[in-house]
């Protein structure tokens, strides 16, 4: 499949959106980290905002404090979510079950 051909306004445009949605999901895994934000917290911005419901759940369980990359693996398994799965294509009892984990 070839790529769509796109102007150099469209180019920048795109380049700028996604230089946002790193910096953001940065922020947001920061923030996990030090505490200063709960999973609950990520779950409601996730429903606001679009960039962060994109993200990856596999990388913001391995920012929760104490979470290392194998123990977020075994978690997911035990959930029943695919590592690849974002935080918007996450099931209610997914959901629920890392809210009561994080909580």
């Amino acid at each position: 499949m070839a790529l769509p051909e796109m102007t150099e306004e469209q180019r920048t445009a795109a380049l700028a959106r996604a230089g946002e949605a790193r910096r953001l999901r940065a922020e947001i895994k920061q923030l996990l980290k030090t505490g200063s934000l709960s999973f609950a917290d990520v779950l409601e911005r996730a429903a606001a905002n679009d960039l962060v419901a994109g993200t990856k759940i596999q990388a913001i369980v391995v920012s929760m404090p104490g979470m290392g990359k194998v123990s977020t693996k075994r978690l997911l398994e035990e959930i029943g979510v695919a590592s690849n799965r974002t935080i918007r294509g996450l099931g209610r009892k997914q959901r629920e079950a890392l809210l009561e984990r994080f909580s």
